[in-house]
C-alpha cells in the first residue's frame, strides 16, 4: 500500500471523465457562461500532438502548494482526458462533462489558488518526465462564475529524475527486457540498483549470497543513493550478519507497480525475473549461484512480490522477508471479502461507510476517499495497479475493475479471476513437493494495528499455511505503523540469512 507522504502528494488528481474539448475561439464563450478554463501547451512541452489528461486542482489556502494537497483537507479537484491536443490550440472545459472530487464548478466562491498538471498518456504519475505543469495562479470566483476566463498555459515541463549516480559500491542495472519488449511494442526496461558489500573488492574470488529486494510505493533505486540511502538502511545493508550483494529493484510502470507477476496488462513480469534478471546479476556479479543463497525481501507492495516469486518458485530463493505485505488473502482485501455475495468495497452489510481503522490518522479516510486517487488519476494508483495484476482485460484492453468505483460493488466475475493470486487459496493448492520447499522460507512481520489494516490479510493468510502443514515466521509487531522495520527485525533476518547460507556451504562441502 501506499506510504502516508505519498498519499499527500498525489491527492493533485481528479475524478474520472472526458471534460475537455477544443472549440474555435470565437465559441468559447458559449462553453460556460461566468467560468471559463482555457488551457494551452507550448512547443517547450511537445511539437507533436498529445494524448493524455488533465487535473486541475483549487486550494482555499493560498499560501499551499496546489501539487501537494493534504488527504485531510481535501480541496476542490477536476479531471479530463485529452486526445490529439496539439501545440498552441486552446481547450476549454466541457461543463457538463466535467468530473470532479470533492466538490463541483458551482460550489467554488471565494479566492483560490488554482494550479494544472498535464499528465501524458504513458505517464504513471504527475511527476514523471514528459509531464507539464502550469503555474500557480490565484483568482476570484464568485458562486461558480468569473468576470473573466482563466488561462492556464503548460509550459514547464517536469524534469527527469537525472542520471544514476554510480559510486563504487553501488551500481546501476538498466538493460532492456527482450520479453516485455515483444510484448508492449516498443522498449521496455529492467531498472535496479546493485549495492555492493565493503569488502567486494577484496577479495576477488569470493562470492556473495544475493538478496532480491522491492521496496513499497513510491520507493526507487536512487533511494539508495546519497546521505540518508534510506532503502539501504530499511533492509540493514549493512551493519547487520554477513555481507551480501543487495539488488534494489524498480517496480514502477504504467500501471502502477508491477509486482513480477505475470498478467495481462504488465505482460511477462515474472518471466523476465527468472530468464532475464537473474541471468544478468549472476553474469555481472560475483554472485553464489546456489539457489539457497539467494533471498527475497520487500515492504507493502514490494512485500507482496516477494511472497509470490517464494512461492511461485519455492526451489530458487532460501527465503523471503515481507514487511506489511499487501493483502495475501483477498476474503479480507482491505476490509472486505471479495468472494461474498454483494461484497462492496465502500460500505458494510448494514450501509455502513468502510474506513481503514477505527482510530489513527488514516480513521477519517474512508476506502472511497482513498479510491479516489484512482477516480482523478485514471491510471497508475493503487487501485489501478490491483487490477491490472490480478484482473483480465477488457474489450478495450484495460483491467477489468474489481468493483466500481463509484458504488463500490464488487463484480463477482472479476473476484472470481482474482482466486489464482489470492495467496491463501495458491498455498491450499500446491503440491506435496512444493509445500516441502517453503518449510520455513516464509517470514512476515506487521504491526497488530496496520493503519491499513493489512494485520487481518496476514493473519488469515498464517491459517492458510497452518491448514497447509507449512511453519512460517509470522510475527505482528506491536503498534500501528505500517512500516515496522526495527533492528531487531534486521538482526533476524540477516541472522536467518546467515544460517541458511552456512548450511548450503556445507552441504555443498560434503
Amino acid at each position: 500500500m501506499k506510504r502516508t507522504r505519498l498519499i499527500l502528494y498525489l491527492l493533485i488528481l481528479a475524478a474520472v471523465g472526458r471534460g475537455i474539448v477544443a472549440l474555435p475561439a470565437a465559441q468559447e464563450s458559449l462553453a460556460r457562461p461566468g467560468l471559463q478554463i482555457r488551457f494551452w501547451f507550448t512547443e517547450a512541452v511537445s511539437t507533436v500532438p498529445l494524448d493524455g489528461r488533465i487535473i486541475l486542482g483549487f486550494h482555499k489556502d493560498l499560501s499551499k502548494s496546489i501539487n501537494s494537497p493534504d488527504l485531510f483537507d481535501p480541496q476542490p479537484t477536476f479531471a479530463w482526458d485529452v486526445r490529439g491536443w496539439k501545440p498552441g490550440e486552446s481547450i476549454v472545459l466541457d461543463h457538463t462533462r466535467a468530473s470532479s472530487w470533492k466538490g463541483d464548478l458551482d460550489s467554488l466562491d471565494g479566492w483560490y489558488g488554482v494550479q494544472a498538471v498535464f499528465k501524458t498518456g504513458k505517464a504513471r504519475s504527475i511527476r514523471a518526465q514528459g509531464n507539464a505543469v502550469t503555474a500557480k495562479n490565484v483568482v476570484f470566483i464568485e458562486k461558480g462564475r468569473m468576470c473573466r476566463p482563466l488561462d492556464l498555459l503548460f509550459s514547464i515541463p517536469v524534469p527527469g529524475p537525472g542520471p544514476f549516480k554510480e559510486t563504487d559500491f553501488i551500481k546501476e542495472v538498466n538493460f532492456t527486457s527482450e520479453l516485455l519488449s515483444r510484448f508492449c511494442g516498443e522498449p521496455e526496461p529492467i531498472r535496479a540498483a546493485v549495492i555492493l558489500p565493503p569488502g567486494y573488492f577484496q577479495e576477488s574470488s569470493r562470492v556473495y549470497p544475493s538478496v532480491y529486494v522491492m521496496g513499497g510505493w513510491g520507493a526507487s533505486p536512487a533511494d539508495c543513493l546519497g546521505a540518508s540511502a534510506v532503502q539501504q538502511k530499511r533492509y540493514g545493508m549493512s551493519g547487520f550478519g554477513e555481507e551480501k550483494v543487495f539488488i534494489f529493484l524498480d517496480l514502477e510502470c504504467r500501471s502502477g507497480y508491477q509486482v513480477f507477476c505475470d498478467s495481462d496488462t504488465n505482460g511477462p513480469r515474472e518471466e523476465t525475473f527468472f530468464r532475464e534478471l537473474i541471468p544478468h546479476i549472476e553474469k555481472s556479479y560475483r554472485v553464489d549461484k546456489n539457489p539457497r543463497t539467494r533471498f527475497l525481501m520487500g515492504q507493502s507492495t514490494g512485500a507482496w512480490a516477494s511472497l509470490w516469486l517464494l512461492i511461485r518458485r519455492p526451489d530458487q530463493f532460501g527465503g523471503a522477508f515481507a514487511g506489511s505485505p499487501d493483502p495475501v488473502d483477498f476474503s479480507e482485501f482491505i476490509g472486505t471479502d471479495i468472494y461474498q455475495s454483494g461484497a462492496n468495497m465502500y460500505f458494510d452489510p448494514a450501509g455502513g461507510k468502510k474506513y481503514f481503522t477505527r482510530e489513527g490518522p488514516l480513521s477519517s479516510v474512508s476506502i472511497e476517499d482513498f479510491v479516489g486517487l484512482d477516480r482523478i488519476a485514471g491510471w497508475g494508483e493503487q487501485m489501478y495497479s490491483f487490477d491490472a495484476t490480478f484482473s483480465p482485460r477488457d474489450g478495450n484492453g484495460q483491467p477489468r475493475q474489481l468493483f466500481d468505483w463509484t458504488t463500490g460493488k464488487v463484480d463477482p466475475g472479476v473476484a472470481a479471476s482474482w482466486v489464482s493470486h489470492d495467496l491463501s487459496r495458491v498455498v491450499s493448492r500446491l503440491d506435496q513437493r512444493r509445500l516441502d520447499l517453503l518449510q520455513g522460507k516464509i517470514h512476515i512481520f506487521v504491526a497488530s494495528d496496520d493503519p491499513f489494516g493489512l494485520n487481518k490479510p496476514v493473519e488469515a493468510f498464517r491459517n492458510a499455511l497452518l491448514k497447509s502443514g507449512i511453519q512460517a515466521d509470522i510475527r505482528l509487531v506491536a503498534g500501528d505503523s505500517h512500516a515496522v522495520w526495527n533492528d531487531e527485525l534486521r538482526k533476524a533476518c540477516h541472522a536467518d540469512m546467515d544460517r541458511i547460507c552456512r548450511e548450503a556451504r556445507e552441504k555443498v562441502a560434503h
